[in-house]
């Protein structure tokens, strides 16, 4: 639509006819909800066991440690080529887990290692026992 000065202005006109379409989405929403409802839960009863742990349960050791997992990046040596200060890059299943380190000296060692993109950051903590 051009007005009078020469400006070119958008109008839209809204008619009730116009929502129509969504009265009718709305009903069809609401009727496929009822359905879905109906049809989401499979038959038969529900309940909720309460676990009890038996005597045998509570004298097995344990679970074994995975063996990837024994892989410190601490007790690890570096090649003479590198640098003393440098860790080895660590293998993925080492990333984000808590390593302690057996007490010596009086001082326990924790290090966690983090993935940043390309970069790996081992965090250590030292502490006094």
């Amino acid at each position: 639509m051009t007005s009078k000065t020469g400006t070119v202005n958008n109008v839209i006109q809204v008619k009730r006819t116009d929502f129509e379409v969504f009265d009718a989405l709305r009903l069809d929403s609401q009727d496929s909800a009822d359905i879905s409802e109906l049809s989401s839960s499979p038959p038969g009863p529900y309940q909720q066991d309460t676990y009890v742990a038996k005597s045998e349960d509570k004298l097995k050791p344990p679970p074994k440690l995975p063996p990837h997992l024994l892989q410190v990046l601490l007790n690890k040596d570096t090649g003479v080529s590198c640098d003393p200060t440098l860790l080895p890059e660590p293998n993925h299943v080492m990333l984000n887990h808590l390593y302690a380190l057996s007490i010596k000296d009086g001082v326990m060692v924790l290090s966690a290692t983090h993935r940043y993109k390309k970069k790996y950051v081992t965090t250590l903590l030292y502490k006094p026992v």
